[in-house]
């Protein structure tokens, strides 16, 4: 889905280029989830690189089509078979997270230097892994 996406939606002359901008101004926002913790992902964990440097070809897109890039709410330890309770939380903290850039709670311009979105939700580290992802 995110290829057709980007298929129909990123063409030269309508999200970049000399007479795109429908895309100016517009947020852009990450959601994913990952089967390890937040350790697995740093320098010294498995994955070697951090959240944020694993999407960078994202924040570029952003970029070049004039976005304001989020930071990216991420759901670390999305096992088959985990328990519900676990994923209840990233639920209700992913949709606090969208109803806060919907009224304002939650300010883009608030979130330099925010490693996730998460950590705009609640900024304790989380069952799993350590903050800072």
């Amino acid at each position: 889905l995110l290829k057709e996406w980007q298929d129909l939606v990123l063409e030269h002359g309508f999200a970049y280029g000399e007479e795109g901008s429908a895309l100016h101004g517009k947020r852009m926002l990450t959601a994913i989830t990952t089967s390890g913790g937040q350790d697995a992902y740093g320098p010294d964990g498995l994955n070697r690189f951090t959240i944020r440097e694993l999407l960078r070809p994202f924040e570029q897109t952003a970029f070049l089509c004039g976005m304001d890039y989020l930071p990216p709410f991420v759901a670390h330890g999305i096992h088959a078979g985990d328990d519900s309770k676990h994923l209840d939380q990233y639920s209700e903290d992913y949709r606090s997270a969208i109803v806060g850039l919907r009224d304002g709670t939650i300010r883009p311009e608030d979130l330099a230097g925010i490693a996730t979105l998460n950590d705009a939700i609640r900024p304790e580290p989380r069952e799993g892994g350590t903050k800072g992802a």
